[in-house]
């Protein structure tokens, strides 16, 4: 019998191409603010739909890592563990520093932040509606809820009962768009709970448990009908020029779904056969959590200096503005190389007893075992 071992790279490169996504949006929206000049037409004035792409994808990524340990209860612990070692450390050395370039250099990086105790142990542990000092850190706390949800499966005795709570959860959050609840009043808790975007985490777990279950025929099907719903969410928004907030349950409907379809036909693609992916695309990848981190601080950074030199030629702004992307993307594979990687290495080893181990899962297709190690999607 053949076997043949793959990793899920092109997840791993959607992850990178969701981060370079939001960058876009942000030096689009930088250039439009600080210059008056569109950085490539605008097109990528739906960028931020990058995160909902990372949504559906963290849903899909911590139930297929983490399926075989929710039946121990014993692994919630170190399930825990392991997500805060993942959010919290690379963000806090992050937020520190443009916190003190806040402090020294205000001229190039200045935020509404005040420092008093009350906003400072908000932003670091990252609460709902926080003040931000780096402007991505919101999705994060949509994140670590998301992980404290996923948290409760592992103590639900019977995990048909976990299912049915997502759902009817899922169903809650449907209801109260159809019933035009409105969020603009309620507080950064409620907005938290109900925010339409949960649903794309859920999204995700459908995804991770469904894909076993489909012919690998389906893939290609499901890629085109995901990036073809993509494309057309897009142009709807560059259209509308409709701004993507987090309550805004129409970001939900146009780029849930496809993310969904572009995610499932990737996995399903990849487990079925071998594929080369460049390198640079799974460096990228890598380093996405880092590049989502770095980047917007940098490029307000480094947009003000291009200010200060009062650049008026567009081709010379726009050669400017892409090495400054270029160069973000660099800085931040070297932070994950050299910093992000190696602590989250080590504090994941000071409990290691306890973490989650990450599991081998074997897939029968057409007479072939396929073995998929998911180290490098955690």
């Amino acid at each position: 019998m053949e076997e043949k071992k793959n990793t899920l790279g092109l997840i791993q490169a959607l992850r990178g191409a969701a981060s370079l996504l939001v960058v876009l949006y942000h030096t689009s929206s930088n250039a439009i603010s600080n210059f008056g000049q569109e950085f490539c037409s605008n097109i990528f004035f739906f960028g931020s739909s990058g995160v909902d792409i990372f949504f559906v994808l963290s849903g899909f990524i911590i139930t297929y890592t983490s399926s075989k340990g929710l039946e121990d209860p014993g692994k919630l612990g170190g399930f825990l563990y392991k997500r805060i070692v993942r959010i919290f450390p690379p963000y806090w050395i992050i937020i520190t520093f443009f916190l003190l370039m806040q402090i020294l250099l205000p001229a190039f990086y200045r935020t509404h932040f005040n420092l008093s105790f009350a906003n400072t142990a908000a932003a670091y542990f990252l609460f709902p509606g926080h003040t931000m000092v780096n402007g991505v850190s919101w999705s994060l706390s949509y994140e670590l809820f998301f992980y404290v949800l996923f948290a409760l499966a592992f103590i639900i005795p019977r995990k048909k009962w976990a299912f049915y709570l997502c759902m009817i959860y899922t169903i809650v959050i449907i209801v109260m768009f159809t019933s035009r609840y409105s969020h603009e009043y309620a507080s950064s808790w409620t907005k938290l709970i109900f925010c339409p975007m949960n649903v794309e985490f859920f999204l995700g777990v459908f995804a991770a448990i469904l894909i076993p279950k489909i012919s690998k025929v389906v893939s290609v099907p499901f890629i085109i009908t995901g990036l073809l719903l993509f494309l057309a969410a897009a142009i709807f928004i560059d259209i509308q020029k409709i701004e993507l907030h987090p309550d805004f349950y129409l970001r939900v409907l146009l780029f849930g779904p496809a993310s969904f379809f572009i995610i499932t036909g990737l996995v399903k693609l990849e487990l079925t056969q071998k594929l080369n992916i460049h390198n640079l695309l799974l460096k990228l990848g890598e380093a996405s959590y880092s590049l989502y981190l770095l980047h917007l601080p940098l490029v307000v950074a480094f947009v003000k200096i291009l200010v200060k030199f009062n650049f008026k030629n567009i081709v010379v702004l726009h050669g400017l503005l892409i090495l400054v992307i270029v160069f973000i993307c660099y800085i931040s594979i070297l932070f994950y190389k050299f910093v992000e990687k190696p602590l989250t290495r080590k504090l994941t080893s000071f409990n290691k007893g306890k973490v989650i181990p990450a599991p081998v899962v074997k897939i029968q297709e057409e007479g072939r075992s396929t073995e998929l190690f998911k180290n490098n999607i955690q």
